[in-house]
């Protein structure tokens, strides 16, 4: 078939490929833009999956980032359901899977994660879910309608933001983690035990220590995960939540440098000067961290794909902040700014019995990241403490009578990233008095 041609082609259809999309019609004035995407949906939230979606609270329409009209008013060429299947650096085009190829000047790639598959005997069976895209959610409310005990997979932010809205939808809800505490890779012992007991006042039953060896389902239909010589534990539906693998095998392909991620500098430029990359899959150096990271936040595909837009437009705008990321489980909000990662001290700040905490992580005696659960000036002052490189000692940290914002000089105010503001097309906001929710985790941090 013959090859169509276009200025910049956007491989993706989450936050990533949505704002590289959104900055190039912007500053790009008659960029010719094509974005193609596997998924049915123009490019959606895949943070309120877990929550609201779920919940049934949020329709489709509520997901969106952008409505139809932006695309066409901007005549970007959107293919939905399509796959790409090569790409030809030396040809620069695209070959997707229904036989067509599209040729492009530049190729911004944002192919995200897909949900890692637990690898035990039996996990193909029907009732066993995974929750990455608003078809895996369709399919799991189908399945949850008549299903009473539901057994969670994984005791990361997923699987207890999933349990926190089924345990109110009414159902029996058991969490398995492998580990001996939840959220055991991205918060201390003490986040792990307020959360932990946070779940088990709503109703649901976490068992940690698990170690999964087999799921059965016998002739009558039921259910079970076995865990080596453990008791079983019988289910209605399995949901598994237990990380994500970035989608690197285009760029592998075609030559470029991967490695736990597409390899971008600080630019979110490839190896390759025609094409960049942005979000979850991506590997990229942070100063502010020091190392490179591989983070799946929307902050970090928001900022990452301003930068690869800008970097598309000639403009080199380097991607220089500190990560953060939160997470909403019932009346609880957690803020996370920065790292816990190989930090050797943590300080407490405030009273976890009260519902509102904040641990601050060291390394030696540099600052390094913080949690914040329901102290929300806590998280703001922190965030630009970090972005800043102000000076924090683990005494100020420990000292509650002492306002961080004092350590700060005037400056601009740190106003919470939406991905843009409401629609005018929507009755609602697109979350109300709140941020936009977000997945969590920083990948290679442990």
């Amino acid at each position: 078939m013959a090859t169509k041609h276009s200025d910049v082609v956007v491989v993706g259809g989450g936050q990533a490929a949505a704002q590289l999309v959104d900055a190039l019609v912007r500053q790009k004035a008659g960029c010719f833009v094509t974005l193609i995407s596997e998924e049915p949906l123009l490019p959606y939230q895949r943070p309120p999956l877990s929550k609201q979606y779920l919940a049934g609270t949020f329709d489709t329409d509520w997901l969106l980032y952008r409505p139809p009209e932006f695309y066409e008013g901007h005549a970007v060429d959107v293919r939905l359901g399509c796959r790409v299947v090569a790409i030809s650096r030396k040809d620069q085009t695209v070959q997707l899977d229904d036989g067509t190829s599209i040729g492009y000047a530049q190729l911004a790639l944002a192919t995200g994660c897909r949900a890692r598959t637990l690898q035990v005997p039996g996990a193909d069976v029907e009732r066993v879910h995974y929750l990455r895209t608003l078809g895996d959610v369709d399919r799991i409310r189908v399945t949850i309608k008549d299903a009473r005990r539901i057994l969670i997979i994984g005791g990361g932010f997923i699987g207890l933001e999933v349990a926190a809205v089924l345990v109110r939808l009414g159902h029996e809800v058991t969490v398995l983690e492998g580990e001996d505490r939840v959220l055991p890779r991205v918060v201390a012992p003490v986040v792990s035990d307020f959360f932990r007991t946070k779940h088990a006042q709503k109703g649901v039953k976490i068992v940690t220590g698990v170690k999964i060896s087999e799921i059965r389902e016998d002739r009558s239909g039921a259910l079970s995960i076995h865990c080596g010589a453990g008791y079983p534990f019988p289910a209605d539906a399995i949901i598994v939540g237990i990380g994500v693998l970035p989608n690197v095998e285009l760029a592998t392909d075609c030559g470029l440098e991967c490695d736990n991620g597409i390899v971008v500098d600080e630019y979110a430029c490839t190896t390759d000067p025609a094409i960049v990359a942005a979000g979850d899959c991506t590997n990229h150096p942070n100063a502010l961290l020091g190392k490179s990271v591989r983070l799946e936040t929307v902050h970090n595909a928001i900022e990452q794909a301003k930068t690869a837009a800008a970097s598309l437009c000639g403009r080199n705008i380097a991607y220089k902040q500190t990560p953060w990321v939160w997470s909403d489980q019932y009346d609880s909000r957690l803020h996370s700014v920065g790292t816990s990662a190989q930090h050797d001290q943590h300080v407490l700040r405030g009273d976890p019995k009260s519902g509102s905490f904040s641990v601050f992580y060291f390394r030696g005696s540099r600052f390094i990241g913080v949690n914040c659960v329901n102290r929300a000036l806590d998280f703001g002052a922190c965030r630009r403490i970090l972005n800043e490189c102000v000076s924090l000692s683990a005494e100020q940290a420990s000292d509650p009578t002492l306002d961080l914002r004092k350590l700060l000089g005037p400056g601009t105010r740190l106003a919470f990233e939406r991905p843009w503001p409401p629609r005018e097309q929507r009755v609602r906001p697109l979350l109300p008095d709140r941020e936009a929710t977000n997945d969590v985790r920083v990948s290679g941090e442990t």
